[in-house]
């Protein structure tokens, strides 16, 4: 099958009669036709391979004599599923607790310790050095200058309130870009907002249906204008389709496009890129030639003062690098700048980052980039990343891989200067809704990064550690229990306590960034206070979230969302309006026309969306 003529900028030309539903779309005809620059091509043209448009969606992304997506697990698989990891999960640990108390206790101990935090030493050293490094390069090299960057800011919402989306809008509009530009995008995920009543200036506007990723059809209504002064595209879904799908919609638009990209995706990317992008870049247009990167948000986070222009700028200079991620900081809300959760998460933040992400980001090979703050680069091999993407699974953590996967020599960075501020949970069921998410994203995708293609060694070795510390949970305690106890009774203290300042080597690695680091800095005396509060609880609140994800193999719920200080209070569903005459008889004008066979696809959901 060939690939059908494109025009001159890289569009394939498609009859409309081939185009699959094509009778449920239409051209706006009300927008005055614009003059394009034939000397600035899409960026679609230099795909690597366009999609056959006259294929319907499901074929489209579904290739031939695959397994049909709309398998499910029933019931019984899934409890026999879980019945066998849990029993692999208390063998383990009971295997390894029965070595601590029968054979040599100190040397085994000493052993776990080691186990447990190897992956901590190796980043603690990787960072010393390089940081070491870093610092006599920035001595005899000044950072290169980047030109002007054109960046697309998309903001995914639901159930975040118009108060905080314009509040992100605010912290993104008034960014300090310097020499670059942005366009926002604002999808709104089946809750709608008011937030076009803030427009000053519309120059598109239009409905249309849509299949989502959950083979599921809706209805989307798409905006174009200026909001608070910042030219923005509002695209709102009529039902709720999940974040990955605002995600894989977003970047389907605007970044390279995947193989398998149904036909009416590629039909609204040709309307942005002939129609609604001429008319919001207006004088810029004839220098345009494509968007450089994707920034990704989310509607409940405030950003610093330059933080795009950071991320935008380490994209640019590394040619490998394929995305970047800013620092994640746990905003204080009104009320709750002490909180108890409040001080226990943003320690576990910032010492992740600071101990583990930054070390990862020395070499290249972040393993997972924060939904609120990374920008993703307009570049070819984003078009491989988001086809796996678009599959069954998908998280951050998810994303990341299928961004590393497509190649040995592809990079992921962390800019620490580039902050954010998100809200946090504030109270326990909340709490562990999300870890029982965040834990079962990261356990389950470290299997991929141990065993998934064009992984890196240390990316291999450091998954392996991730997997052994959670897995082993209920030994950790246990062996920190015996550890605890042998330093109060054991006539062996200097031993005893070496191992202990040897164990706390990441610590002071800690402590140290909380004096080289401004943002730390601001924070320290919380920072100090959270992590008294940490080593109070996060032995039981480990066990607590682990065994939540053990027991909810296969769940793959969402969970609680919003529950925040400032968020949207649950409201209850309007009454349904009386149904008109056309509807009563049987006619309803108003009502999506179905794909065919939509009634005998599933999909089976393997992770959060």
């Amino acid at each position: 099958m060939s690939v059908p003529p494109s025009n001159a900028y890289g569009i394939p030309e498609i009859p409309k009669s081939q185009l699959s539903h094509s009778n449920t779309f239409h051209r706006l005809e009300r927008l005055p036709s614009l003059k394009l620059n034939p000397c600035c091509p899409y960026p679609i043209a230099a795909a690597s391979a366009e999609p056959l448009l006259s294929e319907p969606p499901v074929e489209a992304s579904t290739p031939l004599n695959s397994p049909n997506p709309g398998r499910q697990l029933t019931v019984l698989s899934v409890t026999l599923q879980r019945i066998i990891f849990i029993l692999m999960v208390i063998l383990v640990n009971l295997s390894l607790a029965a070595a601590t108390l029968i054979g040599k206790q100190r040397n085994i101990r000493f052993a776990f310790i080691v186990l447990f935090k190897a992956k901590d030493y190796i980043c603690v050293v990787i960072s010393i050095f390089t940081l070491v490094g870093s610092a006599i390069r920035r001595t005899f090299n000044n950072p290169s200058v980047v030109p002007r960057q054109w960046i697309l800011s998309l903001i995914p919402t639901y159930n975040e309130s118009e108060k905080q989306i314009l509040k992100c809008i605010s912290s993104l509009r008034d960014n300090d870009l310097g020499n670059h530009r942005q366009i926002l995008v604002v999808i709104m995920d089946g809750k709608p907002k008011q937030l076009r009543s803030g427009m000053s200036r519309v120059v598109f506007d239009d409905k249309r249906p849509y299949y989502s990723l959950k083979y599921t059809s809706c209805q989307l209504h798409i905006t174009a204008g200026w909001l608070h002064q910042t030219a923005a595209i509002l695209i709102e879904k009529a039902k709720n389709c999940g974040k990955k799908d605002s995600l894989v919609l977003c970047h389907d638009l605007f970044n390279f496009p995947r193989n398998n990209m149904p036909s009416y995706s590629w039909q609204l990317r040709e309307e942005m890129w002939k129609a609604v992008l001429p008319a919001l870049i207006e004088e810029h247009w004839k220098e345009f030639k494509g968007f450089n990167g994707v920034f990704c948000t989310d509607a409940d986070s405030n950003l610093g003062k330059g933080c795009l222009r950071l991320l935008m700028e380490a994209v640019a200079r590394d040619k490998n690098a394929i995305a970047a991620a800013g620092t994640v900081f746990v905003e204080q809300e009104p009320g709750f700048e002490w909180s108890f959760w409040n001080l226990h998460q943003q320690f576990q933040y910032t010492f992740s980052q600071f101990v583990r992400r930054r070390a990862e980001g020395h070499i290249g090979k972040v393993t997972c980039l924060p939904g609120c703050v990374t920008m993703i680069a307009v570049r070819k091999e984003m078009a491989g990343a988001i086809q796996m993407y678009a599959g069954p699974q998908g998280t951050d953590r998810r994303l990341t891989y299928a961004m590393l996967s497509q190649g040995h020599n592809l990079s992921t960075l962390f800019v620490p200067k580039a902050v954010s501020e998100t809200v946090a949970p504030q109270c326990l069921k909340h709490y562990l809704s999300q870890r029982r998410r965040w834990g079962s994203n990261s356990y389950f995708n470290s299997y991929f990064y141990l065993c998934g293609k064009k992984m890196s060694p240390i990316t291999r070795v450091s998954a392996a550690s991730d997997t052994a510390r959670q897995t082993l949970v209920y030994c950790r305690v246990l062996n920190t229990i015996f550890f605890i106890s042998s330093l109060v009774w054991s006539s062996r203290k200097p031993d005893t306590l070496l191992v202990l300042i040897a164990g706390q080597l990441p610590l002071a690695w800690y402590a140290i960034c909380l004096f080289i680091e401004p943002e730390l800095r601001r924070r320290a005396r919380k920072l100090v206070i959270g992590l008294f509060v940490n080593k109070l609880v996060s032995s039981s609140l480990a066990i607590i979230v682990f065994t939540l994800v053990v027991f909810n193999l296969g769940n793959h719920a969402w969970g609680m969302s919003g529950v925040t200080a400032t968020s949207t209070p649950p409201t209850a569903p309007n009454p349904s309006p009386r149904p008109k005459m056309a509807e009563r008889n049987g006619a309803n004008p108003l009502k999506e026309p179905t794909p065919p066979d939509v009634g005998s696809i599933k999909i089976e959901v393997m992770g959060d969306a």
